[in-house]
């Protein structure tokens, strides 16, 4: 499996690779230069989705299943290396963004914060989990003109939810953050935290609910990519 990973890395340093995704950057980097607060957000999303996409793209021009699948791999570790792969690019990418923005090294308009990461993190995780049973079920001609749509739509949710602006700002509560604030108040009386704060102790349960909840969204992805594609017919 380390193998099938190892090999999707270097196909996405591929010349041909690295260049579109150069030329995509700094077209987007053009485009998008009135919109530069929002690089640290989107960036990590832009470069997770291209990497994953691409590693589909070179399986499918080289239609190379057949050949992966005829050496010591089972099926299972065709998938696990997929979901593995999304994660690592993720962590990376998001290192890569705070070197930049978070130090500011590149003087942006403002530097990565802690919303970033949560933003890309959940559209990635949740977008994949969607996007990566229908390529394993329909392979990339299918997968890569749904795939954009999906991504676009949950990063578009995460970024505009204002969930804990309106909780934080007016006390407005979703079921989720009076969740959040009922085991904040538990813990309270659990451990007695000094200077308390209902709504940052909630804030930070909320978080953690949400990442919880997109985990298990990604873990019963991968179960449903394993029962697609150990049944998939490869030709």
């Amino acid at each position: 499996m380390l193998q099938l990973i190892k090999k999707d890395l270097l196909v996405s340093l591929k010349i041909r690779s690295l260049k579109a995704i150069i030329l995509t950057c700094i077209v987007g980097l053009f485009l998008l230069s009135g919109l530069s607060y929002i690089f640290p957000t989107i960036l990590p999303i832009i470069i997770t989705y291209m990497v994953i996409m691409n590693t589909f793209y070179y399986d499918s021009l080289n239609n190379s299943e057949s050949y992966i699948l005829s050496l010591p791999n089972k099926r299972e570790d065709v998938v696990y290396s997929k979901y593995i792969l999304i994660l690592l690019v993720l962590f990376l990418s998001n290192i890569f963004m705070y070197l930049l923005f978070g130090l500011n090294i590149l003087n942006s308009v403002r530097v990565m914060v802690l919303q970033d990461v949560i933003i890309s993190s959940l559209t990635i995780l949740l977008s994949f989990s969607i996007t990566l049973p229908i390529i394993f079920k329909y392979r990339y001609r299918v997968g890569r003109l749904i795939a954009p749509f999906i991504t676009i739509f949950i990063g578009y949710l995460a970024y505009t939810n204002n969930t804990i602006n309106n909780f934080i700002q007016y006390g407005k509560e979703t079921i989720l953050i009076n969740l959040s604030r009922k085991i904040g108040v538990l813990f309270y009386n659990l451990f007695k935290f000094n200077n308390y704060d209902y709504k940052v102790v909630a804030t930070t349960v909320y978080i953690i609910l949400l990442f919880m909840i997109a985990v298990i969204i990604f873990l019963f992805s991968i179960y449903i990519s394993l029962k697609i594609y150990t049944k998939r017919d490869i030709g």
